[in-house]
């Protein structure tokens, strides 16, 4: 018999330690924990959280000024581009283009509307964003600049399917 009680009384002990472990570290995990010296950091856009977008808050760099003008194709006639000085807030430029084969004129183009892209150069790379209609998706367009002067352009298709030249009106 002294046995048997012997054994209970260690079993109820174990079980009583236990317990009281399993408190002490419930309570432990519960306190506030002092924090580590982290050094301090400071937000690269404080006032923007988590779920804001930023596109761009830098001043866009100027376009260049070679770039900006009308220009026709010398390989189709008819085939303008103009590329506009004027930001788009994104760190773009915007431009247009038009096709008179197709039957469109200048004056037919919508403000900001069809015909019209966003457009930057940096470089020998020229990158065009035209928009899908009725979407707002932009379509990149990368052509490697081959001839660049005052009254000519040159460019190539990164994927290597098309060539343009341009001429300054």
């Amino acid at each position: 018999m002294k046995k048997r009680v012997l054994i209970i009384i260690v079993c109820a002990l174990a079980v009583v330690a236990a317990i009281g472990c399993a408190v002490w570290y419930y309570y432990q995990s519960q306190q506030p924990q002092e924090p580590e010296e982290v050094e301090a950091q400071e937000d690269e856009f404080p006032e923007h959280g988590t779920n804001n977008v930023v596109f761009w808050e830098e001043e866009a760099p100027p376009a260049d000024p070679l770039m900006v003008g009308r220009w026709s194709c010398l390989e189709n006639p008819g085939w303008h581009k103009v590329y506009y000085d004027d930001p788009d807030g994104e760190g773009h430029y915007w431009g247009k283009e038009w096709d008179e084969s197709d039957d469109v004129m200048e004056e037919d183009l919508g403000y900001h509307g069809n015909g019209w892209f966003r457009w930057n150069k940096s470089n020998d790379t020229l990158t065009e964003f035209s928009t899908m209609d009725f979407r707002d998706v932009p379509i990149a367009h990368t052509y490697r600049l081959t001839v660049m002067d005052s009254a000519n352009v040159a460019i190539a298709e990164t994927n290597n399917r098309s060539n343009y030249n341009f001429r300054k009106e």
